[in-house]
């Protein structure tokens, strides 16, 4: 073991509190801030720790409590990383400025985790989990679009998401359609509504103009 034994016992005995105490009461942690911070700033042990994986620099837990770790890290990537509206970042557990071989390691363990192909029966991970990750590393392995994505986020409000800056945007019609389907689009305007006391006062000046009319004929010389 290293001569930082203390210092590794002491980041994994908060790494653990901190997924467990995230497991039981998530509501308590702001995770747009990037609350609990122990898992945001150890995000790569989380994920290994979520596909059972071996932490390097941190000593193996105890067998009996892998299970538990193993669910609390998956609980934290389905809830946190693969949450909706999460951005590209958060999704793969990267920064700005990471390293190329970072991303390549994150995605794989996202992959593994989140594909049908892949994934162990059993697991409830997003629908659309795999195709978000896909996304996030076509978008993320392109410096410029890379580049252009974190200014994005930078110019959003402290706390907000935006998950698909730098995706081109949807053609019209299919805006037009989402518009619709939301209620959104603007519908033709309502013809006026007549009550029945009117209609009835219509019908019955229509109905003595006729009779009139009928016996101007009849008595007409």
């Amino acid at each position: 073991m290293s001569d930082n034994t203390g210092r590794d016992l002491r980041e994994w005995r908060g790494l653990v509190l901190a997924l467990l105490d995230f497991e039981r009461a998530p509501g308590r942690y702001p995770v747009a801030l990037r609350e609990p911070r122990p898992l945001f700033e150890e995000i790569g042990s989380v994920m290994l720790l979520a596909a059972g994986r071996p932490v390097p620099g941190l000593p193996a837990p105890p067998r009996h409590s892998e299970p538990e770790l193993r669910r609390a890290a998956r609980y934290f990537v389905r809830t946190v990383m693969l949450r909706p509206g999460a951005d590209f970042f958060t999704l793969l557990g990267l920064t700005p400025g990471f390293e190329p071989a970072k991303l390549r390691e994150h995605y794989r363990l996202m992959i593994r985790l989140t594909h049908p192909d892949f994934s162990g029966t059993g697991e409830r991970w997003p629908a659309d989990a795999a195709v978000r990750v896909n996304q996030a590393k076509d978008l993320l392995s392109s410096p410029e679009r890379q580049a252009e994505y974190a200014a994005s986020l930078r110019r959003q409000p402290r706390g907000r998401v935006l998950a698909g800056a730098g995706v081109p945007p949807p053609p019209p019609q299919r805006l037009l359609m989402q518009a619709a389907e939301h209620g959104d689009a603007a519908a033709p305007p309502a013809e006026p509504r007549t009550s029945l006391r009117d209609r009835l006062t219509v019908a019955a000046s229509s109905a003595v103009l006729g009779a009139s009319s009928f016996l101007r004929k009849v008595l007409r010389p």
